[in-house]
Order: structure tokens, then C-alpha cells, then sequence
């Protein structure tokens, strides 16, 4: 580790091994998960990803208030290792999935708190097809730990796209109800509130929304 790099050896110190769950990588902002922590996250997946030949990554974020600084920290380090980037902003986590798949990216990280309280977020990762779970969370720790991170000469290149009318063409092609259905959606005020009742109505229901108003406060 460089000394003259003050960011990295304060994000590497700091480092709390507990956010690195069994499923995801997990934390509470402004805590255990600050800016500097996640970027050095981001340079270890875009370490790892280079490791196993894959360039790009798909980056979809939830609807939490810290999820956009969340998000462009990591994306910051995935380029800092080189990666491409590919930000398809506010979607729920199966969006980011398919993302990967239509977008031919083979990695992707869904910046989602899922079901715990409005003060934290996390990461969903999948690196080449393969969700990351267990010791493969436990090598994104060790590679910031022993700062085996990758930099490139230049950043990754970043752009933005659009998939929402892809992901619903996409099930609606493959689903059609045959007998018209009411149905009545809760999004609770949650990220699926966006594309949840134009999905149902595209696949022929008559929806009814409630919550479906994306609200970081929930």
C-alpha cells in the first residue's frame, strides 16, 4: 500500500470485517459503510473481475436516500480498476440480473439495503454468471485487507442506459394471462413501485397501485 495514498490506508484501517455477510455485502451509512469504504469495495470487485477476465459491470441502485452516493462511490472504484461501467440507475435488483444478461455484461451489483431499515445498504454481486455468497464475499474483504487491488492506467469507461421497456418486453413476450385479472400491488413505497404496476398491466392485469411512490424514508 502506497503512503501517499491517505484515502486508501484510512478505508483499509477502517475496514469492518462484519459488513461482509454470507449473501451480500451489507452495512449502516455513514458507519461501518462510508464513501472511501465502498470505493476500495468497488476496486476489489473490479480486482476480482479482471481475475476471471469479465470487463463490465451493470449497476442498478435501490430507491434509499443513500443509494446514489452509494452507487457512485462504487462505480468509482470498479473504474478505478479499470472495469466498464454500465449504470442503468433506480431499478429493483431482478432488473440489475437481467441487465447483465441483456446487456452482455456477465457482472453485476444490485446497491440494495433490501428489507432492513432506511440507514443501511448493501451490495448484490454477481461476478461471470456466479452470485458471489460466502468465501467468495469473504475474498473481496481479504483482497482490501491485503490491498491486492488492481489500478489501471485510466478509468473504465462509463455510460448510462435505459432497460426498463427491454425488461418488460422481455416477460411480457413470454407472459400473457388469459383471463383479466384485478390485482391490487403494495410496493411499499419501495424501488418496484416504478416498474411493478406497468409490468402487471403489460402482461393484461388491471392494476390497482398502493405505495407505489418510490420513497427513501419508506
Amino acid at each position: 500500500m502506497s503512503k501517499s495514498d491517505p484515502v486508501a490506508v484510512a478505508a483499509t484501517a477502517s475496514l469492518p470485517p462484519e459488513i461482509f455477510k454470507a449473501y451480500d455485502i451489507r452495512g449502516i451509512v455513514g458507519k461501518s459503510l462510508t464513501p472511501e469504504i465502498v470505493e476500495r469495495i468497488g476496486q476489489a470487485l473490479g480486482s476480482e473481475a479482471l481475475a476471471q477476465n469479465q470487463k463490465r459491470f451493470i449497476i442498478g441502485r435501490d430507491g434509499r436516500l443513500s443509494s446514489p452516493k452509494m452507487a457512485s462511490a462504487l462505480i468509482e472504484g470498479l473504474r478505478k480498476a479499470g472495469r466498464e461501467v454500465i449504470d442503468i440507475g433506480e431499478v429493483p435488483t431482478p432488473m440489475a440480473y437481467f441487465g447483465s444478461f441483456q446487456l452482455r455484461a456477465g457482472c453485476c451489483v444490485s446497491v440494495t439495503g433490501s428489507h432492513n431499515p432506511p440507514d443501511y445498504n448493501g451490495f448484490k454481486i454477481v461476478i461471470d454468471g456466479e452470485t458471489l455468497v460466502g468465501d467468495a464475499i469473504q475474498n473481496i474483504y481479504a483482497r482490501i485487507a491485503e490491498n491486492r487491488l488492481f489500478r489501471a492506467d485510466g478509468p473504465g469507461l462509463l455510460s448510462i442506459r435505459d432497460i426498463k421497456n427491454d425488461y418488460i418486453q422481455r416477460i411480457s413476450g413470454d407472459i400473457q394471462i388469459e383471463r383479466k385479472l384485478k390485482v391490487v400491488i403494495d410496493c411499499g413505497s419501495g424501488v418496484a413501485g416504478a416498474i411493478a404496476p406497468e409490468l402487471l398491466a403489460a402482461i393484461g392485469a388491471e392494476v390497482e397501485p398502493l405505495y407505489c411512490e418510490v420513497d427513501g424514508l419508506f
